[in-house]
């Protein structure tokens, strides 16, 4: 199948970044730390997890990892031992910043857990007070997704004002925000549930179409408009029939007939969010030193 769509290289991107924070890192007088609390057994959660374990050890950030719920740490954890082990990091003056990993297992109420944390070391802005200022421009930080997708933009060279977008999407914590953003950088954005029988005319008259909904290969190339730039933030988690674990996108590879650029899945939204986490955390670790 020929290509014709140029790929938008996440990895080469989010090396850049990486190396710019490690250098910042050094320089500080205490190595940031984020601690992640991980929850269950899913298993595209586990491959991210360690990938920020690594990015965190290769910038110098001090990487704490808290594994509840599943067969190997705290199988049996209640509602109120998450909610004592999260107070817990939330005080803890060590840690700078703190995410909890998603999804986590239907019995807990990501909701709760996400307004538990400290939002002052909220990392991805989730946290209900950090979600309204960063809709109403007043966050301190913006949401590692969105650094992501934003760096992807203008990674194309394209301009984007006046251009149309579409966003896939079924979470508002992520397309609420994400929405917001578009249309800060002149983007005409709108946001469309996967099951919208007008997705596909939608799809097939924008000039942007972002994906973050985690179905293989949902979204084929009689979907798209020629030219078009996709962004691919979905990630579906499949054995191969080697035994290898593989990460698919959203968007079909016959999507690259009809793109002008694409994200590709590995090696696109992926290690640029993981970068644009890390950046967060950098500074917020600098801001408490500036303020001790």
């Amino acid at each position: 199948m020929a290509s014709t769509a140029q790929l938008i290289d996440g990895k080469a991107l989010a090396e850049k970044i990486l190396e710019e924070l490690r250098a910042t890192v050094m320089r500080m007088p205490r190595l940031p730390a984020l601690a992640a609390v991980m929850i269950g057994d899913d298993r595209a959660s586990q491959l991210f997890i360690e990938r920020k374990k690594k990015a965190c050890a290769r910038v110098g950030i001090t990487f704490h990892e808290y594994q509840c719920g599943n067969q190997r740490c705290l199988p049996d954890i209640t509602a109120d031992g998450l909610n004592e082990l999260i107070d817990w990091v939330n005080t803890d003056p060590d840690i700078d910043a703190i995410i909890v990993q998603l999804p986590v297992p239907k019995n807990f109420d990501t909701d709760a857990l996400i307004a538990r944390m400290n939002p002052e070391k909220d990392v991805d802005g989730f946290h209900p007070e950090n979600f309204k200022k960063f809709l109403n421009d007043t966050a301190r930080l913006t949401p590692p997704l969105i650094l992501a997708i934003e760096a992807a933009l203008r990674a194309t060279g394209e301009p984007l004002d006046g251009k149309t977008a579409v966003l896939i999407s079924k979470s508002p914590i992520f397309s609420t925000p994400l929405c917001h953003q578009l249309k800060k950088l002149g983007l005409r954005a709108e946001t469309m549930q996967p099951d919208d029988p007008q997705l596909p005319q939608a799809t097939r008259a924008a000039d942007v179409v972002l994906s973050i909904i985690g179905r293989k290969h949902f979204i084929t190339a009689d979907m798209l408009k020629p030219g078009a730039i996709v962004v691919d933030a979905g990630t579906t988690l499949e054995q191969t029939a080697e035994g290898k674990q593989k990460l698919f996108g959203d968007f079909h590879p016959d999507a690259q007939r009809q793109a002008g650029w694409l994200t590709p899945v590995p090696g696109g939204v992926g290690p640029l969010t993981v970068a644009m986490l890390l950046k967060n955390v950098v500074a917020l670790a600098q801001q408490r030193q500036n303020n001790a």
